[in-house]
């Protein structure tokens, strides 16, 4: 039984083919005499008929991604995002692990102690002790798991221009199609008032920085924020609690 190898060029590069036997059935045969079983090819017919399989748009690309091979022996690469490793979503320290959905979980209990709260509603305070000091800050990052699903809770502290804000949103821990199936609110309230935010969670194919500086979420001045705050004994402090749920639209 014959195996080929065929040299050819590929980019401008030197390449090397291998032709498995179970290709040979496509290659012209003739036979020395009926007990000979092993057929004899001629280079002509190796060079017309290796052209022949090679002569497909897709076999002359760069393939970087998925090869999937179709019912006619053709190779072809597909882009499938869902099949890419996700970026970690922590946002307390710049953190290069990547991984699917299941060992990123694991990675941020195991690693960045993250802590994961079951439920569809959610209540967390948020505190610091000299907010009028704090220019770019993120607080611990929350995981919530409701419908079989996990979201990432984020509280973050920046400057719009000038002006000291605060923004709270969520994100998804899957892709950007199934996070269009999801819904959340974030609440504030106090003396008489309330902010409410409602949006779809944005997928962690973005990172907490991309969503923050789009300022989707809920967004509160430090004035604002103090003045939610400023039912406890110390008017200093900042102590803004935010509620929130999440649903399933369809």
């Amino acid at each position: 039984m014959y195996v080929v190898i065929v040299h050819t060029y590929i980019h401008n590069k030197p390449t090397f083919i291998h032709i498995s036997p179970l290709s040979l059935h496509h290659l012209p045969f003739d036979f020395m005499n009926s007990s000979e079983m092993e057929p004899r090819i001629n280079h002509l017919q190796i060079e017309s008929q290796v052209h022949e399989l090679l002569d497909y748009p897709v076999c002359t690309n760069q393939i970087t991604s998925t090869i999937y091979q179709c019912s006619n022996d053709y190779t072809g690469e597909v882009n499938n995002d869902k099949e890419k490793p996700y970026n970690c979503p922590y946002s307390g320290s710049k953190c290069t692990a990547t991984g699917d959905i299941r060992w990123l979980l694991q990675h941020l209990r195991n690693d960045h102690h993250v802590e994961m709260h079951d439920g569809r509603s959610f209540s967390h305070r948020y505190v610091h002790h000299n907010p009028k000091h704090l220019h770019h800050a993120t607080w611990m990052l929350t995981l919530l798991d409701c419908y079989g699903r996990q979201f990432c809770l984020y509280f973050e502290a920046f400057h719009l221009k000038k002006t000291p804000m605060y923004i709270a949103y969520m994100q998804f821990m899957g892709d950007e199609e199934e996070a269009t199936s999801f819904s959340y609110t974030l609440e504030i309230s106090g003396h008489g008032r309330k902010m409410t935010w409602q949006g779809v969670p944005r997928s962690i194919r973005d990172s907490h920085k991309t969503v923050r500086d789009s300022q989707d979420g809920l967004i509160i001045t430090r004035k604002l924020a103090m003045f939610f705050s400023a039912d406890n004994t110390n008017s200093k402090e900042l102590k803004l609690k935010i509620s929130g749920r999440i649903w399933r639209e369809h």
